[in-house]
């Protein structure tokens, strides 16, 4: 009976009244809740995250709502505590998002992560390219294998990635959507970290080699093949590179809805004006820190 009273009091004041207060007789104007307390805190509702995915929505970067949605009531800015995850999490409409950074550390969102051929592997990615003419030749896609594994700390230094990145896919993702234009799948795509408006920084080095006499230019493509956008840097190749020269190239990008929703990123190709043969030694990302 008293919980009953209580309840319904509650509710008076709720219609009576524009703001509630709690342990205040005068609620803040801007606010429609006002708790006081000097010697408490708030608990939302905290949840792992199998009890979150089951209950309210997934958080796969692939499943665009409404697919992965459990409670169709959802809107855009619910907020929990993830209990295994150890963070405040808010829906954006698409994605849970992290709430808050550690500033003080590069495990918040600022970090590098080195992909490297894993020694003893049996073959590390490698294309042939042509040219056409005095032209750059056809662009081919630099593909990759579960060959594939982080490079150790520090030049590591993301530590939700230690896991290999095929398996894990936390930055070399599967797509199952299909670029305009095309019948086929993208397959796999290279992810940045999903903070909206980070900048990041990509190198990527492979090892070229040319016949005894040749020359010329080899031109590495980040391109996001949803979007259209694309980043290119062209390196000159050595004159005479038969046993191999280490080119390097650099790509600029900043996360943004057209390469953070799901199932987009970017591919990554290679073309060149001269015949060579092209083996991917590394390529590390490096994700500036974003408020």
């Amino acid at each position: 009976m008293k919980n009953f009273i209580l309840v319904g009091l509650m509710l008076l004041c709720a219609n009576l009244f524009p703001q509630v207060g709690i342990d205040t007789d005068t609620p803040n104007g801007a606010s429609i809740l006002d708790i006081v307390s000097t010697e408490k805190g708030v608990l939302i509702p905290r949840l792992t995250s199998a009890e979150r995915d089951s209950n309210l929505a997934d958080n796969d970067i692939n499943t665009v709502p409404p697919n992965g949605v459990v409670n169709t009531d959802i809107t855009p800015g619910l907020l929990i505590f993830n209990t295994t995850e150890n963070a405040f999490e808010y829906w954006d409409g698409i994605l849970w998002r992290q709430l808050f950074y550690n500033t003080s550390t590069t495990a918040g969102n600022a970090g590098a992560v080195k992909i490297i051929g894993q020694e003893g592997a049996l073959t590390l990615p490698f294309i042939s390219l042509r040219h056409s003419g005095s032209r750059f030749g056809a662009r081919k896609e630099m593909k990759f294998t579960e060959d594939l594994i982080f490079a150790p700390a520090p030049t590591t230094s993301w530590p939700e990635n230690e896991q290999n990145p095929w398996t894990s896919e936390a930055i070399y993702r599967t797509s199952t959507l299909t670029p305009p234009g095309s019948m086929n799948q993208m397959g796999k795509v290279w992810r940045e970290n999903p903070v909206l408006g980070q900048v990041h920084v990509w190198r990527l080095n492979v090892l070229v080699g040319t016949g005894p006499n040749s020359s010329g230019s080899l031109m590495a493509v980040m391109r996001n093949q949803m979007s259209g956008f694309e980043v290119v840097d062209i390196s000159q190749i050595p004159h005479g590179s038969a046993t191999g020269n280490i080119l390097t190239f650099y790509f600029y990008t900043i996360a943004d809805d057209a390469s953070l929703d799901p199932g987009r990123g970017y591919k990554l190709f290679l073309a060149s004006d001269t015949d060579c043969t092209v083996t991917f030694k590394d390529l590390t990302r490096i994700s500036l820190f974003q408020d």
